[in-house]
């Protein structure tokens, strides 16, 4: 690889990693065609522990009206007062987007593998877990789309395992994806120093 390439690549990187924002205002999206391919080989793609891929991730795009109002019902019978409140508010405006993907943990590949203990396994799914969650998030960044990592699994686990045809057994519900163009200012992005710290090798040959 030229070194032209390295920086183009590097700017495009560092491009998207600024784009990427939480959305939580979402109006409906115009999707690509080739935009559900785009996913599927960003997640095989990603890195994880003996390249067990331990997600299922779940693409809703013809049912995710009815997945919503499956949510907004749940809510309503689960929720009450100032919660469910919030909660329908949370809903009405990330439902109309377009498309969600449902983050799922698959039992049968987040398993110990070569002498690891269970909490070890459990450890380095969640971290292929994250890595896959932010794959997808910079790939539907690239293509012009806005979405946030939501974690209602506490209220509607049960539900979305269900609606996905997955038995709870064997899958756990991370975390949902709704998908659509933004309809709200981003946030400013907080300025923090990376929790980076940089060592000068060079210094100790002295």
């Amino acid at each position: 690889m030229s070194a032209i390439e390295t920086t183009g690549h590097t700017a495009a990187l560092m491009y998207l990693l600024d784009a990427r924002r939480s959305t939580r205002r979402l109006i409906p999206a115009t999707f690509p065609p080739d935009f559900a391919a785009d996913l599927h080989a960003a997640l095989r793609r990603v890195p994880s522990a003996f390249n067990a891929q331990p997600w299922r991730v779940v693409a809703l795009r013809e049912r995710n009206e009815a997945f919503w109002d499956l949510i907004v019902e749940t809510l309503g019978s689960r929720l009450d007062g100032d919660r469910r409140d919030r909660y329908f508010q949370r809903a009405e405006n990330m439902r109309y987007g377009g498309m969600t993907l449902l983050i799922f943990e698959d039992a049968a590949r987040a398993t110990p593998q070569d002498g690891l203990s269970a909490s070890e396994a459990r450890d380095q799914a969640a971290q292929s877990i994250g890595m896959a969650q932010f794959a997808l998030w910079l790939t539907i960044t690239a293509h012009g789309l806005t979405t946030s990592l939501q974690h209602w699994h506490a209220l509607i686990e049960d539900v979305a395992l269900a609606f996905a045809g997955l038995p709870a057994a064997a899958f756990r519900l991370i975390a949902f994806m709704p998908i659509g163009a933004s309809g709200e200012q981003p946030a400013p992005r907080w300025e923090t120093d990376g929790g980076f710290t940089r060592e000068h090798v060079g210094a100790l040959a002295d």
